[in-house]
């Protein structure tokens, strides 16, 4: 994660752009990699919340989603009080954030 915060952190611009979330992708497929051999998807209650924080909304565009989805999973994070718990929400949100980002680059192809 702190790959993905230092990536970003480095642009110049004000405002976070799709692009620069974009750029983070191989690392979100990397975690998602690396969470998914430890089996923590594949616990029901896991599983369950991914597919409830999922939920598709009403944003005007994927750009828009995938910001909106980003924001809740940095609120989220924000709000994690040990190091552990801070990972665990990373991880639900990585199925979430890269779906969206595929979502992008298969329209965009």
């Amino acid at each position: 994660m702190v790959d993905v915060f230092e990536l970003i952190s480095a642009s110049k611009e004000t405002e976070l752009k799709i692009s620069e979330l974009l750029d983070t992708q191989s690392i979100f497929e990397l975690v998602f990699e690396i969470v998914k051999d430890t089996g923590f998807y594949n616990l029901d209650e896991n599983f369950r919340l991914i597919k409830a924080l999922n939920i598709d909304t009403d944003e005007e565009t994927l750009d828009d989603a995938l910001y909106n989805t980003w924001v809740t999973m940095t609120d989220n994070l924000n709000t994690a009080k040990t190091q552990e718990e801070f990972n665990a929400k990373f991880a639900l949100f990585v199925p979430i954030v890269l779906r969206k980002m595929e979502m992008i680059n298969h329209i965009a192809v």
